[in-house]
């Protein structure tokens, strides 16, 4: 096997999909059996911009796979579900080289305490949304940003092999700053998207929903300014435009009923922020509106 991806929502999805595509043999680890044969009989469904559908032969398991060779790991899991599976990896000595896929920035630190030796961070800003056990709608293509962590940060351009027009692919050599950008245009979108009840897209055609986004992208470069250079209004914009269609993961959380990914992203920021001395009152009002609606609001 080529790469092992654990985690099959829509990001692991996608990304099986097109590493598949590109000729790379798949392993998938996934939680239900039920997920696994549909995986294992079907294949990845993707439904393209265009409606295309595009099949991926790939091999899903609910095993860990031990004792082969060499294999790149990407872990798409949810950051809630990372430690459990890092004191799994720990307890049966898995020490591949690992590509860590979540939101936010907690996930940083929680991989570097591990005795890993090889890992690295990735953002993925395409629109994508899971529609069934094997079925991803790829709603909006955007960058898949590899970020160097420890070790040997080349053993990952295994991943670039899927780099094509509609799945680009980068390199970065600080995956602290690969992570910075991207928690930043989370911020920017999801809590407003998650409490709003809209699509990206809304955060740009509404004109008090663009407002509130001004705003947020206003107060954020003003707490975080050697950001800015790297991250101007139009690039954010961009990435709501080429996801106009999308839930933002946060609001997907809500309206299923799952743990909304508050602390990772908008509390890990506003400590950055209390760290520099700078004031982020609006963030920070959102905050507390997604705890309230979480019922967590006793927690702050």
């Amino acid at each position: 096997m080529d790469v092992v991806i654990v985690g099959a929502g829509s990001v692991g999805l996608l990304l099986g999909s097109y590493l598949s595509e590109s000729g790379l043999e798949v392993t998938m680890i996934v939680r239900r059996e039920g997920q696994a044969n549909a995986l294992n009989n079907n294949g990845i469904r993707r439904i393209n911009e265009d409606g295309s559908e595009t099949i991926s032969r790939i091999h899903a398991t609910t095993s860990m796979p031990t004792g082969s060779a060499s294999p790149v790991w990407i872990i798409a899991v949810k950051y809630i579900n990372l430690q459990q599976l890092l004191n799994e990896l720990d307890n049966l000595q898995i020490l591949n080289p690992m590509l860590f896929i979540q939101n936010g920035l907690d996930h940083f630190g929680m991989a570097n305490a591990t005795s890993l030796p090889n890992l690295a961070f990735a953002t993925v800003e395409h629109g994508a949304r899971r529609l069934d056990d094997n079925t991803v709608q790829h709603n909006g293509v955007g960058l898949v940003t590899i970020g160097a962590g420890r070790g040997d940060s080349t053993i990952f351009g295994i991943i670039e092999t899927a780099h094509s027009d509609r799945f680009p692919v980068t390199r970065h050599v600080d995956a602290e700053f690969v992570l910075m950008r991207k928690v930043l245009i989370n911020c920017m979108i999801n809590p407003l998207t998650a409490i709003l009840e809209v699509e990206n897209g809304e955060l740009l055609t509404n004109p008090s929903c663009h407002e509130l986004f001004v705003a947020l992208y206003d107060e954020l470069i003003n707490a975080f300014p050697d950001m800015k250079p790297f991250l101007s209004i139009e690039a954010v914009s961009a990435v709501c435009q080429n996801t106009a269609h999308n839930k933002s993961s946060m609001l997907s959380d809500r309206l299923a009923g799952r743990p909304m990914e508050i602390k990772t992203i908008i509390t890990a920021v506003i400590e950055k922020a209390n760290e520099l001395h700078k004031k982020v009152p609006l963030l920070a009002m959102l905050e507390k509106m997604l705890y309230a609606i979480e019922g967590k609001g006793e927690q702050l």
